[in-house]
């Protein structure tokens, strides 16, 4: 649950599951995840997140604000580049796609940053899928994982009809942003560029293309979710907390203001009202 702000809170209200991209999608699509709910009248569950640096395709019995969709409705989401959060009430269900660290443009067939810190309809958004058809299926559904059997049908049929090329550029882009997620020692872009054989700028505007976001902010974002997932971890333990400068030499930052900085930055919170929320029972 990488990038959930208070996951213990998350599992006391909502069944959560993830499964796998399948065939024809691998690259692009990262895996698919589902969330349940059935709340008593009255409780609002407040569920903030820290997205992953990647896009979403979701369809879902409610709107981000608490609001009830009947029907449901089909978004897709860019790249967050604060903290998002979702009002859960009553009884509902999403199911989505999230996509690779890269994969967001080709499924747009258009460039990812146009869905940057956007919300776009499902409709408008993919061309080529057959949204109104889906979003109904899907909501005919029984359960969760025949509704995800349905999205991740469809999405490999659309990707089945994109340019080759296109779909082999933005598995190129997911392949060096993999890195800055699994490789602490990767703190600077240009060390990315340089694992891909390219310039700078051009691994700039592929970023620009296929993510939404630069390649500095996906290894800061990746960063800073291993900073808030080290303390969480450290306080679920009832261990000693190490520390912020700790955790900040090991992440590459040049000191714990750097760290501090970014944190305020991509969490909106300081790094000590962060593990405020940790520790709470």
């Amino acid at each position: 649950m990488r990038g959930i702000v208070d996951p213990v809170a998350m599992v006391r209200h909502v069944d959560f599951a993830r499964s796998p991209a399948g065939e024809g999608l691998e690259g692009i699509i990262e895996w698919f995840w589902t969330v349940a709910w059935d709340l008593p009248d009255g409780t609002v569950h407040r569920q903030e997140v820290l997205n992953h640096p990647a896009g979403n395709i979701s369809i879902g019995t409610l709107d981000d604000d608490g609001t009830r969709l009947d029907p449901a409705r089909g978004r897709v989401y860019g790249v967050t580049t604060g903290r998002s959060e979702r009002l859960l009430s009553g009884e509902g269900w999403t199911i989505a796609a999230r996509t690779s660290v890269g994969g967001l443009g080709v499924i747009l067939d258009a460039p990812a940053r146009t869905a940057t810190d956007a919300q776009l309809s499902l409709t408008a958004a993919v061309p080529g899928l057959d949204s109104d058809r889906v979003v109904s299926a899907v909501c005919a559904a029984p359960d969760n994982e025949t509704r995800v059997a349905l999205l991740r049908n469809a999405l490999a049929e659309v990707m089945s009809t994109r340019d080759s090329a296109q779909m082999a550029e933005a598995r190129d882009v997911h392949q060096v942003a993999s890195m800055a997620e699994g490789d602490r020692s990767v703190v600077r872009a240009s060390q990315l560029a340089e694992a891909a054989g390219v310039s700078l700028r051009t691994l700039q505007r592929s970023f620009d293309i296929h993510v939404g976001v630069s390649p500095s902010f996906v290894i800061r974002r990746w960063r800073i979710i291993e900073a808030a997932e080290a303390a969480r971890e450290a306080v679920e333990r009832g261990e000693d907390w190490m520390g912020w400068a700790t955790v900040a030499s090991e992440l590459g930052y040049a000191d714990q203001a750097h760290l501090t900085r970014d944190f305020r930055q991509h969490l909106g919170i300081s790094p000590a009202a962060y593990l405020a929320v940790a520790e709470r029972p």
